[in-house]
């Protein structure tokens, strides 16, 4: 019996064929970041910040908190949301600092791989407050507060404004997280 060429090849083929297929993982987009640099903000309510050049700062529309605000990160469709509280008893500042942490463990103890609490205390300005780093599949990485113990508290948090994957978004986290860092830094409080 006499094996013609084209079957010989088509056997080739199909032996070569059956190899092992390694899939190739799913890429992700190329991720160009912004120049970096800062611009002070002074709204119409006693505080001033720097925020990044590439953001924008603007006041939500609600006459009961005519001091709250965004940064809005728009090449990474992510929000920095800021509220400013002015103190006003001597029960306030308990009662705010622990609304803060009831906003960040209460919905997120349960989703949150971790959450590390990092102090805020800075003596020359008279700060203090607590920055909350949430690990894991929640849906804000980051909240803090700020406050001068007497006058004024402002707490903030940051969401992606999209459902993201932690490990896609990371460098995006990570690169917006320095900037977040020295708004924190930046905040002062007028007398």
């Amino acid at each position: 019996m006499k094996i013609s060429p084209n079957i010989c090849l088509l056997f080739i083929i199909i032996l070569y064929g059956c190899a092992e297929y390694t899939p190739r993982p799913k890429a992700y987009p190329k991720i160009t970041f912004p120049e970096r640099g800062n611009e002070t903000q002074t709204p119409a309510c006693p505080f001033s910040l720097d925020i990044p050049i590439y953001s924008t700062f603007k006041n939500i529309d609600d006459p009961d908190n005519s001091c709250w605000y965004n940064v809005d990160y728009t090449p990474f469709n992510a929000t920095l949301h800021l509220s400013y509280i002015p103190i006003e008893g001597p029960g306030d500042l308990d009662s705010l600092t622990e609304d803060a942490y009831r906003m960040v463990f209460k919905p997120h103890l349960q989703i949150a791989e971790e959450i590390i609490e990092r102090e805020i205390n800075d003596p020359v300005k008279n700060l203090t407050g607590m920055i909350y780093d949430l690990e894991g599949k929640t849906a804000t990485p980051l909240n803090f507060f700020i406050s001068d113990g007497k006058s004024h508290f402002l707490r903030g948090s940051f969401y992606f404004n999209a459902k993201t994957n932690r490990d896609s978004i990371l460098p995006i986290y990570n690169f917006i997280n320095k900037d977040i860092m020295h708004t924190i830094e930046s905040i002062q409080f007028k007398n």
